[in-house]
């Protein structure tokens, strides 16, 4: 963000915290250009990271760069839609619902519409992204990435994290010290009691985003809240789940009759039967966490419908674990009469 309305001949101060009484460690000059970590919680200051170090500035002195956004070659995280030809033919640019122009289209993004890139398929030329409550696929060749975006303020909408990605989402927990925990707390501030903990690398759902850096999680069936500043998001680094968590990457299996479901990272479902052999492929089209904001996860890969629970499972004729179940539904037959199979999935 721009430093501005700076009055002649004065700086804004970089302060050691969040308040005007922490000490004054530098300056900052009218239409200095830095980079917003976080707010604290009534949105008055704002964490800043300059030359390498972490201070506190009054936010009412930042404001969006004056000049437009600071572009560059697409990348994950915040990007804006730019190269669209007034009087393009499609309107602007096409979001489908795969990785590439045979796929169908769920919609256009007009030219400058700020999207957030969550992984871009194997030759780069496509990227999904956030769209709408799941996700879309768009041409990288008409994206750029956004140097400077302003941070959503702490009463920001609870669907966006503090890095301006969708929640809910999933995360790992990064940057706390070995041997220590993220502590999950009863109330959205460092105040709160201790209600539970995180381990470094632990894999967590955020439902959403409470205030500030602080987010909402479902632990063993109670609401908690950990400090985002510890989380990584998981489809920044890694193709493992969708926008909202769905898991992608999951093989099923279930018995009577015996069947397989594939589940692959590029959303692609492939159902084989013992007996009958592989259905068509299928690609998710829609999948919906519960009202907690994460497992179990409704879906669909039409005609294929479903659950999948985040639970311990059986397949009752090996000694395999699995850390899912699935409930599935399918037509079967010429008649079309739906079928319900139970089964077991692991990670790939």
């Amino acid at each position: 963000m721009e430093v501005v309305n700076i009055a002649d001949g004065d700086t804004l101060n970089l302060r050691a915290g969040p308040g005007a009484s922490y000490p004054d460690r530098g300056d900052l000059f009218e239409h200095a250009h830095v980079n917003v970590l976080a707010y604290n919680e009534d949105g008055r200051w704002a964490q800043i990271l300059h030359q390498g170090r972490i201070y506190w500035v009054a936010s009412k002195y930042l404001a969006a760069p004056a000049s437009g956004a600071d572009t560059q070659r697409p990348r994950l995280g915040p990007n804006v839609v730019t190269g669209i030809a007034v009087g393009d033919p499609d309107g602007g640019l096409v979001v489908r619902d795969g990785a590439g122009t045979a796929f169908g289209r769920l919609g256009v993004l007009a030219d400058h519409t700020a999207v957030h890139v969550i992984q871009f398929d194997r030759g780069g030329d496509w990227a999904m992204i956030a769209f709408g409550s799941d996700v879309g696929w768009v041409s990288t060749a008409y994206l750029a990435a956004m140097r400077s975006t302003p941070e959503p303020m702490p009463d920001a909408t609870p669907g966006v994290g503090p890095d301006g990605g969708p929640l809910p989402a999933v995360f790992s927990v990064s940057g706390v010290a070995s041997g220590d925990v993220l502590w999950v707390r009863d109330a959205p501030r460092a105040g709160g009691n201790q209600i539970g903990s995180l381990n470094p690398g632990s894999v967590v759902n955020v439902n959403g985003r409470a205030s500030g850096n602080w987010g909402q999680i479902t632990l063993n069936g109670q609401i908690g809240y950990i400090n985002m500043r510890f989380l990584t998001r998981m489809a920044e680094n890694a193709t493992s789940a969708t926008a909202n968590g769905f898991p992608l990457g999951l093989t099923c299996r279930g018995t009577e009759p015996f069947w397989t479901l594939e589940i692959g990272e590029d959303r692609r479902f492939q159902y084989t039967s013992l007996i009958e052999g592989p259905d068509p492929v299928r690609h998710l089209a829609m999948a919906t966490p519960a009202t907690s904001g994460g497992y179990p996860f409704a879906f669909k890969a039409h005609p294929l419908t479903g659950t999948i629970d985040q639970k311990s499972c059986s397949d009752g004729m090996s000694d395999t674990q699995y850390s899912m179940s699935i409930q599935l539904q399918r037509p079967s037959g010429s008649t079309g009469h739906m079928e319900n199979l139970f089964g077991c999935c692991n990670p790939q």
